[in-house]
């Protein structure tokens, strides 16, 4: 009988537990808080334990979905005792932590681990991907991608301003709370370099970070990334276009579209509106199951997040937090 772990009880930890339960109905699984603190109503008939106890148990795999600022402490007691981590993102909650998880993977060269980026598994962005890789759009000269969402709407059964997202000491902020369009940008197009930032506190929210964020990145072939993160929107927004020498690619990740605008046609090249956005969060913890069982030890994905708290973190310097 397989064994899981998940350290970490808010939302999405409570997802992975259930949808573990989805995909391995027989499998045992162990919930562990992240604050020490005794929780009700675990979901998916797991059982609750102590960090201790389940390293003694050694499960097939453990996804750490506590606050970002505990990922690295959580993830080395793992990797000590030889068990596979899927970290939820971001990687961690600073440039310093993101440092040591490198020195980490360093010193355990067999560990199998990967991030959470949940984004990559939607069937749009793979499609994203190819169409990017074909080599149809020609070059790329310019990248818009914008994402916002009302803060206190994300969870409106809990009071946002006691989340992870709305406190810096436990990794919030738009920025690292919206660290998917950093993650699928250098996934689709290579490396990033900061050339801009702002960062802003609108006053709208009780924040102690940054509630919009407008970033320039760059890659090495001098492709232009404009990217917009915020917390005040009323109505949800993700978007990423696309523009190039032989056409103009749009994908919503709302609606779940992508449209290719090619002189004067459109052409609707994916449509899927009812598609059940688990899936992804399945997909991949379907992708992380098969790594586990191939003994997968490659960590490109995890370098690729390491390198966007870094860029993160030169942001967070750069674009130093205004008051409007």
């Amino acid at each position: 009988m397989p064994q899981f772990g998940v350290i970490g009880l808010g939302s999405i930890g409570k997802r992975h537990l259930t949808n573990l339960r989805t995909l391995f109905p027989d499998a045992q699984l162990l919930a562990v808080s992240a604050s020490s603190r005794a929780k009700h109503n675990v979901p998916a008939n797991a059982t609750m334990v102590s960090l201790a106890e389940l390293l003694a148990i050694q499960p097939d795999f453990v996804v750490v979905a506590s606050p970002a600022s505990l990922h690295l402490q959580h993830t080395e007691a793992l990797l000590a005792q030889g068990i596979p981590a899927l970290v939820e993102k971001p990687l961690c909650a600073s440039s310093l932590q993101a440092e040591q998880f490198m020195q980490l993977v360093e010193r355990y060269p067999a560990s199998i681990i990967d991030i959470g980026y949940c984004l990559r598994y939607l069937p749009a962005a793979q499609m994203v991907k190819t169409l990017i890789s074909s080599q149809r759009l020609g070059r790329i000269y310019s990248v818009i991608a914008q994402v916002g969402q009302y803060l206190p709407y994300w969870r409106p059964d809990s009071d946002y301003r006691v989340s992870v997202s709305a406190q810096a000491a436990l990794g919030g902020g738009a920025l690292l709370e919206l660290s998917h369009e950093l993650d699928y940008l250098q996934w689709l197009l290579g490396p990033l370099q900061l050339r801009y930032a702002r960062n802003r506190h609108s006053g709208l929210l009780t924040l102690d970070v940054e509630d919009i964020s407008e970033l320039v990145l760059e890659n090495e072939n001098h492709t232009s990334c404009f990217v917009h993160l915020d917390f005040i929107q009323q109505t949800p927004l993700r978007q990423c276009s696309f523009i190039a020498g032989n056409a103009r690619l749009d994908w919503d990740l709302i609606a779940n579209t992508i449209t290719l605008q090619e002189h004067n046609q459109r052409h609707l090249l994916y449509d899927d509106a009812g598609y059940d956005k688990n899936n992804m969060y399945l997909a991949m913890l379907n992708a992380f199951w098969q790594k586990v069982q191939q003994r997968d030890s490659d960590t490109t994905n995890f370098t690729a997040a390491a390198a966007t708290v870094k860029l993160i973190a030169q942001a967070k310097q750069q674009g130093a937090l205004e008051n409007l």
